[in-house]
């Protein structure tokens, strides 16, 4: 699957009411990496604690963001 597939497929599953953040940060050897949150239903802010670890791709900080929030029937769908 391209990325830009994965990141629509991640974006697909998540409700349209929730917040989603995607930043591009510094990573140790310069090479830009990718970090994620997503906020509460109806929220109008990703909480701090919310925002993923570092990743190279934008797809995987997405989907780490997810796998943090999603609700538990969703687990079972694999992400």
């Amino acid at each position: 699957m391209t990325p830009e597939r994965r990141v629509a497929r991640l974006l697909s599953r998540i409700p349209e009411d929730r917040i989603v953040r995607i930043e591009r940060v510094p990573g140790a050897s310069g090479a830009a990496r990718w970090r994620a949150a997503i906020g509460d239903a109806g929220g109008v802010d990703c909480p701090a604690e919310r925002w993923s670890a570092a990743f190279e791709t934008m797809a995987d900080a997405l989907e780490g963001a997810w796998k943090a929030v999603r609700p538990p029937a969703d687990h079972d769908r694999g992400a």
